[in-house]
């Protein structure tokens, strides 16, 4: 039986890299943040960076400011009892949906993920985040065999992010960028008639409101382009190494 963990809450981890800094990355770190986390800037400038997907930063920055509840790293089904259970639901259907076509690249923690719900900085459902990569890497995508609590680590979250993003750019018609963020809530909003419902624009609403809060300007082409671009996308393989380095491992109890 794949193992379970005991509990939901953060663990200790060994192999952890520090956050970036301003140092690990070559671009502007003050112009166009808005209520950015300092902390956070080079980290999220730095997944930009490495993707060749410029202006993802910025995009990233205010997905996670919704998705985290203000950039929290160990945000957890949006930290709201009420919301608790529907976000677990969510995570089963997830893995429910997933799991045959993933038959050659199943997940160790499997059934902790389908009941984890979502978390972390972009707020991610546990099977597809601990999937990211499955498309280029096959069974050696790295995150098959971690606690799905990884998520709560920055560089994971942000790799897995970063990823999500591309594969959004590559596979989807992204008119804008308030269309990122209608394909973070469901690529399905991206397709047919999905595309224009109520669902989609109340997600696109909600993009703009959050773009207000965090006051960042899309319409600044310096920072931002008007249309992003994975074209010069160097695998997951590169994202990973650059942006996680080592897979980092549970600390064991002493």
């Amino acid at each position: 039986m794949a193992p379970t963990p005991a509990s939901t809450a953060p663990l200790g981890w060994d192999n952890v890299l520090p956050l970036p800094t301003a140092a690990d990355v070559k671009g502007d770190l003050m112009r166009n943040w808005g209520k950015t986390p300092q902390e956070l800037r080079p980290l999220l400038l730095l997944a930009e960076e490495v993707s060749g997907i410029v202006g993802a930063g910025r995009i990233l920055s205010i997905v996670a400011y919704r998705e985290s509840g203000g950039w929290i790293p160990t945000a957890h089904n949006g930290d709201d009892p009420a919301k608790e259970a529907a976000e677990r639901d969510a995570s089963l259907r997830a893995y429910n949906n997933s799991k045959d076509r993933n038959k050659s690249t199943p997940l160790v923690y499997a059934q902790a993920a389908a009941n984890f719900g979502s978390g972390g900085l972009y707020g991610a459902l546990a099977p597809y985040f601990l999937w990211t990569g499955v498309q280029e890497m096959k069974d050696k995508a790295p995150l098959l065999g971690s606690d799905p609590r990884i998520m709560f680590l920055p560089r994971v979250a942000t790799f897995g992010a970063i990823v999500y993003l591309q594969r959004l750019l590559d596979n989807y018609t992204i008119a804008d960028h308030y269309d990122i963020k209608a394909g973070w809530a469901s690529p399905s909003l991206l397709v047919g008639t999905a595309r224009g419902n109520a669902t989609y624009k109340a997600v696109r609403q909600r993009f703009a409101e959050d773009v207000a809060a965090v006051g960042i300007d899309l319409n600044d082409t310096t920072t931002i382009p008007a249309q992003l671009s994975a074209a010069k996308w160097p695998g997951v393989a590169t994202v990973f190494q650059k942006i996680v380095g080592t897979l980092p491992t549970p600390r064991k109890s002493p």
